[in-house]
C-alpha cells in the first residue's frame, strides 16, 4: 500500500485545497496521483504545469520567453510520450535570476498569482544572493503530507497528539509548512523562526552571535517537555546538551552532509529517535529513512527527483547527476543539482511503495 498517495487523496478531498489557480490543475492532480507509477504520473503533471506556464495568458515571464525562442508549444509537449523527452524538451532552468531582488515575481511567477497570498522561501545564500521563491499553501500541504507519511511510517505518532510541534527554521514556507504538519498531527504548532539571508557568509562566532535568541528560545522550551517534534540542523544538536531533549519525542534534522552512522551516532547520544530531512529551498521537503543508508522521497508530484545521465537512465543502486524538477502551479524550475543513487522503496519504505528515492546523498 502507498499510504503517501493515500494520504494525498484524502487530503486533496478537502474542500478548499483546489481553490483559486490550483482549480485548473483538479483533473492532471488527480490523474497523477492515480498513476500506476511516479514517472508515468509525473510525465501528466509536468505538460499540465508546463502548458500553463508557457502561455501568454497565464504563464511566466521566463517560461514564455523561453518557449518562444525554442519552439516550445502546447502541441510539442503533448506530442511527448515520455518523462525523458520532456525534460530534454524543456531544458534547465535559468535560477540565477531568482538572485534579482524581484526575480522570482519578474520572471517566474505566472500572472495570475499575487506574492500576498504565497509563501516566501529562500536558499541559503552561501555563493553569493540568496535565491527567493515563494509557494502556495497547496504545495507546503502536499510537502507535510509527505513528512507525515514518513514520520507516522517510522514512529507510533498517536502518542505525538496535543503535544508541541518546536520548528526552528527560516520565515515564510518553512514555518507554514509545519503549521500543516502539526494540523495533520494533532500538535500545537510552535514557530522558532529566524531571518537565514547572509547568515551562512558569517564567521563562526557572528553565526552564534545572530542565532543566540533562536538556540535560547529552543532550550528553553525544550526544557518545558511535551515537545514531539522538534526540528533542528545538525550543526545545533552538535552544540546543545543532549538534557535539553529529556520531554522530546522526535528530532527532525536536515543537512546533504547527514549520513546514517552520523544519524545513529546522535541518536544514541540523545537517547531520542532522529528523522533526516533533504531540505530544498525552491522543492518541498523530502523524508528520509535509515536502511543501511539515508533514503530520501520527495514530496511528488510538486517536486521530483529525476535521474538521467547522458541520454541514459541510471540502473538502481547506480550513483548519477540529479535534476531536481519543481512542478508547481506557482513555480516550474527544473535544474541539476545533486548526485545521488537511485533507490527502490523498500519493506522498510513501503509506505513509498512505487515511488523512486535517492540515497547517497553528496553536492559532488
Amino acid at each position: 500500500m502507498n499510504n503517501y498517495i493515500k494520504n494525498i487523496k484524502n487530503y486533496s478531498k478537502r474542500e478548499d485545497f483546489f481553490k483559486g489557480e490550483w482549480y485548473r490543475f483538479k483533473d492532471p492532480f488527480e490523474k497523477t496521483i492515480s498513476s500506476n507509477n511516479s514517472e508515468d504520473g509525473m510525465l501528466i503533471w509536468l505538460k499540465a504545469i508546463a502548458k500553463y506556464h508557457i502561455n501568454k495568458d497565464t504563464g511566466s515571464v521566463y517560461w514564455i520567453e523561453k518557449a518562444k525562442s525554442n519552439g516550445i508549444t502546447n502541441e510539442e509537449i503533448d506530442k511527448v510520450k515520455n518523462l525523458d523527452s520532456l525534460v530534454s524538451l524543456l531544458g534547465n532552468s535559468d535560477s540565477s535570476l531568482l538572485k534579482k531582488e524581484n526575480g522570482y515575481k519578474d520572471y517566474y511567477m505566472p500572472k495570475n498569482f499575487g506574492l500576498e497570498n504565497m509563501f516566501k522561501s529562500s536558499s541559503s545564500g552561501t555563493t553569493g544572493p540568496a535565491k527567493t521563491v515563494y509557494h502556495t499553501t497547496q504545495s507546503l500541504s502536499i510537502s507535510a503530507v509527505n513528512e507525515y507519511t514518513g514520520i507516522k511510517a517510522q514512529y507510533p505518532v498517536k502518542g505525538l497528539k496535543n503535544k508541541m510541534l518546536l520548528a526552528a527554521g527560516p520565515v515564510g514556507a518553512y514555518q507554514e509548512e509545519h503549521k500543516k504538519l502539526a494540523e495533520l498531527l494533532e500538535m500545537k504548532y510552535v514557530g522558532n523562526e529566524f531571518e537565514t539571508k547572509g547568515l551562512k557568509l558569517l564567521s563562526p562566532q557572528e553565526m552564534m552571535e545572530k542565532m543566540k535568541p533562536v538556540m535560547e528560545k529552543e532550550v528553553y522550551t525544550l526544557k518545558q517537555g511535551n515537545v514531539g517534534i522538534a526540528t533542528a540542523a545538525m550543526e545545533m544538536l552538535s552544540m546543545m546538551p543532549k538534557e535539553v531533549f529529556y520531554g522530546t519525542d522526535i528530532i527532525k534534522v536536515s543537512g546533504t552532509q547527514i549520513n546514517a552512522d552520523m544519524l545513529k551516532n546522535m541518536e544514541n547520544k540523545l537517547g531520542k529517535k532522529l528523522i533526516p530531512m533533504y531540505g530544498h529551498y525552491a522543492g518541498k521537503s523530502s523524508i528520509g529513512f535509515t536502511d543501511n543508508n539515508i533514503v530520501y522521497f520527495p514530496s511528488f508530484p510538486v517536486t521530483y527527483i529525476y535521474m538521467n545521465y547522458q541520454g541514459k537512465t541510471p540502473e538502481y543502486k547506480e550513483k548519477a547527476p540529479t535534476k531536481l524538477i519543481v512542478a508547481e502551479p506557482e513555480l516550474l524550475l527544473i535544474n541539476d543539482e545533486d548526485y545521488a543513487v537511485k533507490t527502490k522503496s523498500t519493506k522498510t519504505t513501503k509506505s513509498f511503495k512505487n515511488i523512486d528515492g535517492i540515497s547517497n546523498l553528496s553536492r559532488a
